[in-house]
């Protein structure tokens, strides 16, 4: 048992992809994929993780790199990318203190990612490094989400389950989180467990307090025009359709302004 304070590692990580299941069908791919396309590469897949949107981005011919502040999860990432004969720049950093060799037309920061960083400051110098890592008209997109709180949460619930292929040993997620409403924090705790005909060989405990924040959509794009981005917009999910004051799940963007 290890009580461990930074996420994705260890077992959270070796077992990311599995208990995630198939995420092909998922609608920030495309939506993610128009934005480079549209406003140009090379680009830079921000929290990248175990490489979810990368590695399909490089298979689709873009030129991307990949930042985590998990070397656990690059780790992985480059280990699939090299399985798929692909050779990625691939970095471990937190995005506060982003410092990659090259700039960008487009930043994307998926899977409310950003939503990590719970200080308003680390926001703002991860906003700041976003920015200077930009080529001038680049784009700046990121999925963000407001959270809703249940105090059913509090309790522990198996939130995902997998065979792992290799020998048929049943990987189990559990998981639980409370909350600092006034604040808008979140605090989690994971529980990963081994099973082996019916016996547990191995658990891991992770907690992380607080782990993400909140904020309506007004609020990050306030947020964004503070930086210095221009054309900061907003939209509903991964669609079209501009963004409501109410859309608990929303996608901001803003670029930098041409020199």
């Amino acid at each position: 048992m290890s009580d461990q304070g930074i996420e994705y590692q260890g077992l959270i990580a070796q077992y990311w992809d599995l208990l995630r299941g198939d995420t092909s069908g998922w609608s920030s791919r495309p939506f993610f994929l128009d934005v480079i396309r549209q406003s140009g590469q090379p680009a830079l897949d921000v929290a990248c993780g175990t490489g979810r949107l990368l590695l399909d981005y490089l298979g689709e011919g873009i030129d991307i790199d990949g930042v985590d502040i998990s070397p656990d999860m690059i780790a992985i990432c480059r280990r699939k990318a090299q399985a798929l004969g692909f050779e990625p720049y691939l970095a471990v950093q937190p995005m506060e203190e982003l410092a990659m060799p090259r700039k960008y037309k487009t930043l994307i920061v998926p899977s409310s990612s950003f939503l990590q960083l719970t200080d308003r400051d680390d926001m703002r110098r991860a906003l700041a490094r976003f920015l200077d890592h930009l080529e001038a008209g680049g784009v700046l997109s990121m999925s963000l989400r407001v959270l809703d709180p249940d105090p059913a949460e509090e309790e522990f619930q198996v939130e995902a389950e997998a065979i792992r292929p290799a020998d048929g040993a049943l990987v189990r997620r559990w998981w639980r989180c409370w909350y600092d409403i006034p604040q808008r924090l979140q605090h989690t705790e994971d529980r990963y467990e081994i099973i082996i005909d019916g016996e547990i060989v191995r658990s891991e405990t992770y907690v992380r307090s607080p782990a993400l924040t909140w904020f309506p959509s007004a609020e990050a794009l306030a947020m964004l025009e503070e930086a210095g981005f221009v054309n900061v917009r907003g939209v509903h999910d991964f669609t079209d359709r501009p963004v409501q004051d109410d859309d608990r799940s929303y996608v901001v963007l803003g670029e930098k302004a041409e020199d």
